[in-house]
C-alpha cells in the first residue's frame, strides 16, 4: 500500500484535518475559543478562515470607512469569520483605530447546522464581552 493518503494526515480530536497554516496572529485567541466552542456537528476553523480573515484584516481601512450597519455571514460555522470582523472593525486586529472609536454593526450569522448558529452565537457573544476599550 502506497503511502501519502489521507489517511497520513495529521488529525484534530474530531477526525478533521490539522490547518496547514497558522491563523493571523492578532486572530489566535479568537480561533482558539471559536475551537473550543465547536463539537462534531459543526465545521472548525480551518485555513479557509485564516485566508478570510487575513483578507478581512488588509482591508480593514476600507471595511471601516463603509461603516456598515449591517454584517451577513451564510454558512457561518463556527463565527469565527464574524468574530473576526467584528474584531477589524473594532480595530483590535491592529493599533491604526484610537481608543474608543469603535462601532458595533449589526453581525447576523446564518447556517442550515442550528448547532453552528448557537457555536457563532456563543462565539459572538463572548468576544463582544470580552471587548478592549
Amino acid at each position: 500500500m502506497a503511502s501519502g493518503g489521507a489517511e497520513d494526515e495529521d488529525l484534530d480530536e474530531f477526525g478533521d484535518p490539522e490547518p496547514a497554516t497558522a491563523p493571523p496572529a492578532w486572530a489566535a485567541d479568537l480561533i482558539a475559543d471559536a475551537r473550543a466552542r465547536v463539537g462534531l456537528e459543526v465545521y472548525p476553523p480551518s485555513d479557509d478562515t485564516f485566508l478570510l480573515l487575513e483578507a478581512l484584516a488588509a482591508d480593514a481601512a476600507h471595511l471601516r470607512a463603509l461603516r456598515p450597519s449591517l454584517c451577513i455571514e451564510i454558512g457561518c460555522g463556527s463565527g469565527a469569520v464574524s468574530a473576526g470582523l467584528l474584531e477589524v472593525l473594532q480595530g483590535r486586529a491592529s493599533s491604526e483605530l484610537p481608543a474608543g472609536e469603535f462601532f458595533v454593526p449589526l453581525i447576523l450569522a446564518i447556517d442550515k447546522n442550528p448547532s453552528a448558529v448557537a457555536s457563532a452565537a456563543g462565539l459572538l457573544r463572548a468576544r463582544e464581552a470580552n471587548r478592549a476599550d
